[in-house]
């Protein structure tokens, strides 16, 4: 049966001469897999371009439950990107979030809250001006939400965040795996932001990178089978 669905594009693998398996998040079914045949010919009509990470796609699948790769009928770009193919600092924090969705984002069942979260703001990132090197924290620690191990806000100043018991303590936890409380504060006030409210968040290079740290640190202790992110050190690189 030909079934019709939005998807954001996790990752692909070449498979054989010309074909793609797709991992794509979709708002009908969760996390699928998708066998895209002779999406890398040399034809013009090639749809490899349309599998790139974070693509918002409009599909047509051959949906048959419990099948570990669907078959494609047809993808189309629902919400082309303006910018963030072309900036570099965009396409690099687009490939690592890509990147952490799709070690995270395990189950094939739906969640239309989850999936809203990531098309807006995916889309967000394509047109914002401001903000941009500070957003990958944002998003990492609102996704944090949907699995349920979201940092919140601490009860005073001051504090410290405890990374493995993912809450706030006014004493410096004895293990050291912990955000100092001058990073505690932006933790939490970021937590508190609106995306459109990044650009007021002046962070230098080496506080943004411990912050990063630290929330790849939380993924870890968190979220179960998280695995290496492999984009992680190019987008440190990025911003040193």
């Amino acid at each position: 049966m030909i079934e019709k669905t939005l998807g954001i594009v996790l990752s692909q693998i070449k498979f054989g001469d010309t074909s793609l398996i797709v991992h794509i998040y979709t708002q009908r079914w969760g996390r699928l897999g998708i066998l895209v045949p002779g999406a890398r010919t040399s034809s013009k009509n090639k749809k490899a371009y349309l599998f790139q990470p974070l693509t918002i796609l409009e599909l047509e699948v051959y949906y048959k439950p419990g099948r570990d790769l669907q078959k494609i009928k047809e993808a189309r770009n629902h919400s082309p990107f303006m910018n963030l193919t072309g900036d570099p600092v965009k396409s690099s924090i687009a490939l690592f979030l890509a990147d952490v969705l799709n070690h995270s984002l395990k189950e094939e069942t739906p969640n239309a809250n989850l999936f809203d979260f990531l098309s807006y703001h995916i889309q967000y990132l394509d047109i914002a001006d401001q903000g941009v090197p500070n957003f990958h924290l944002f998003f990492l620690i609102r996704l944090s939400r949907y699995f349920g191990f979201n940092p919140g806000l601490p009860d005073s100043e001051g504090s410290w965040f405890d990374i493995p018991a993912g809450q706030y303590t006014d004493v410096r936890p004895g293990h050291g795996i912990a955000l100092n409380q001058q990073l505690t504060s932006v933790l939490a006030r970021i937590n508190s932001l609106n995306v459109a409210d990044l650009a007021t968040l002046q962070l230098n290079r080496q506080q943004r990178r411990d912050l990063l740290d630290g929330l790849i640190t939380f993924y870890h202790y968190h979220l179960d089978g998280l695995g290496e992110i492999r984009s992680y050190p190019v987008l440190q690189a990025l911003f040193d």
